[in-house]
């Protein structure tokens, strides 16, 4: 349903030995909407997002925070990890993997970190098919229709990721990243590597779908005109992180994210 709350971080800090990496981040995501994470390079956003999937992978890490799935699970995923070290951190990554791929899936800045390059396209969607909550009856029909709703020809399920131009290549990831179904989609700078022709093209068949299917999708940017264009919702990460809203063109979208 439209506008439920899907995942709600509060409070996120995340430190090394020397430095806090991030301090204070909170997000929430709704079905059927668009949360923007923006920030210079290097402010935490990836973090940030890999923490809203349980992945926590610098020492000694986790300092404060609360992360909810409220549709599924109302306890907080980071009870009992916080200033505990990577072994409750690896505890929490086993803990919450059987979210991740189902619940909620992540595509990666580049098409080349999301495809595996020894696995045809069809085979890597019926992997991913096969984390619906439902099977399908044929996963073949199921792959052919996940390929035409990102705009790609039934052929292109026998191509190598290396067999596909940048612009497939990309929509092929976002193919992977919404045939299990999700609720939550993360998209990690999905315009990265792209011309501006091909930026926009993937930019609205991503919300497209994400709308079409209800997902809540969790934009990661820092391309300001896209943000402001798409955006529900803004988080902005670091101290100096720029205000979607610092132009003179109006943002109808945009609301303060709770």
């Amino acid at each position: 349903m439209s506008g439920e709350t899907l995942l709600t971080l509060d409070d996120l800090a995340i430190r090394t030995p020397d430095r806090f990496l991030v301090d204070g981040v909170a997000a929430t995501v709704f079905a059927g909407q668009v949360t923007a994470i923006v920030g210079h390079s290097g402010s935490g956003k990836s973090l940030s997002a890999r923490a809203c999937m349980g992945v926590l992978d610098v020492s000694p890490g986790l300092v404060r925070g609360v992360l909810r799935y409220p549709q599924i699970d109302q306890s907080n995923l980071f009870e009992g990890v916080h200033n505990q070290g990577m072994r409750a951190q690896r505890r929490l990554m086993r803990a919450t993997r059987k979210y991740r791929g189902g619940y909620v899936t992540y595509s990666p800045q580049s098409a080349s970190s999301a495809l595996n390059p020894g696995r045809t396209i069809g085979h890597q969607l019926a992997i991913a098919i096969g984390r619906r909550e439902s099977r399908p009856n044929s996963v073949i029909t199921a792959i052919r229709d996940v390929l035409a709703e990102v705009g790609l020809p039934p052929r292109a399920s026998a191509a190598l990721p290396g067999e596909l131009s940048g612009g497939m290549a990309q929509r092929a990831a976002l193919a992977i990243a919404i045939a299990p179904q999700p609720r939550i989609m993360i998209a990690d700078e999905p315009e990265t590597g792209l011309d501006p022709v091909l930026r926009r093209v993937v930019n609205e068949l991503m919300l497209k779908v994400a709308e079409y299917h209800g997902v809540g999708l969790m934009l990661i940017s820092h391309n300001m005109d896209t943000v402001r264009r798409c955006a529900d919702h803004v988080v902005r990460v670091g101290h100096d992180a720029p205000d979607p809203l610092a132009t003179d063109t109006p943002a109808p979208k945009r609301r303060e994210a709770p």
